[in-house]
């Protein structure tokens, strides 16, 4: 009876989480689009100044290339009362490349089985890609012991690249999305040195 109930529980608050999944990190990659395209000459490349940012509220440290703000455009998609915040950090280098990173807390803990997490990681990817998107690479990955999931795509004339994690009743999404000329100078250089700079303040 007790493995039933646990079940049960688990597809009820996997179903939630799902849910806030999907109609949170698609839009957030469509938003995003919308606000940071704008023509550039793609031929340009600005070098980046480094800047360590450390986010004690949601256990992060990072380096961007340029002195990040903090964006309140993604609020508003967070309606679900298992949702607890929504927080997104962007740093643009030139026009239209920018570096995110974005930490989704829900209610729940990380009593969830591998395969419960790839699940939800699976899901992200999918709200990510929204029926426009063409996949390039998917990989699975791990920050410590903690499950993720990186994913290369093609959005709306940009080239993204992505890494999620699952950490405890977190949901870091790291982000860089470059015009699709930059795509291969991006992957080489800052987009490299952004994902690694990635870390967590509490292992």
């Amino acid at each position: 009876m007790s493995a039933i109930f646990k079940k049960w529980k688990f597809l009820i608050i996997g179903g939630i989480v799902l849910v806030i999944l999907t109609y949170t990190l698609g839009p957030t990659v469509e938003f995003t689009l919308k606000i940071f395209q704008r023509s550039v000459d793609s031929h340009t490349w600005f070098y980046p100044d480094w800047q360590r940012f450390t986010n004690h509220e949601d256990g992060y440290v990072v380096e961007f290339p340029t002195r990040p703000f903090k964006y309140h455009g993604n609020n508003e998609m967070i309606s679900n009362p298992a949702a607890i915040s929504y927080h997104q950090f962007v740093s643009i280098l030139e026009s239209n490349n920018c570096f995110m990173v974005a930490t989704l807390s829900e209610s729940f803990t990380n009593d969830f089985t591998d395969e419960q997490i790839n699940l939800m990681l699976d899901v992200s990817v999918k709200g990510a890609l929204g029926s426009d998107g063409k996949l390039l690479a998917k990989r699975n990955i791990t920050l410590g012991s903690n499950l993720g999931r990186e994913i290369e795509f093609q959005k709306a004339g940009n080239f993204l690249k992505m890494r999620y994690y699952k950490v405890g009743h977190k949901l870091q999404q790291l982000t860089v999305l470059v015009p699709l000329a930059n795509q291969h100078a991006s992957q080489s250089t800052n987009a490299s040195y952004f994902f690694d700079s990635f870390n967590l303040l509490h292992k």
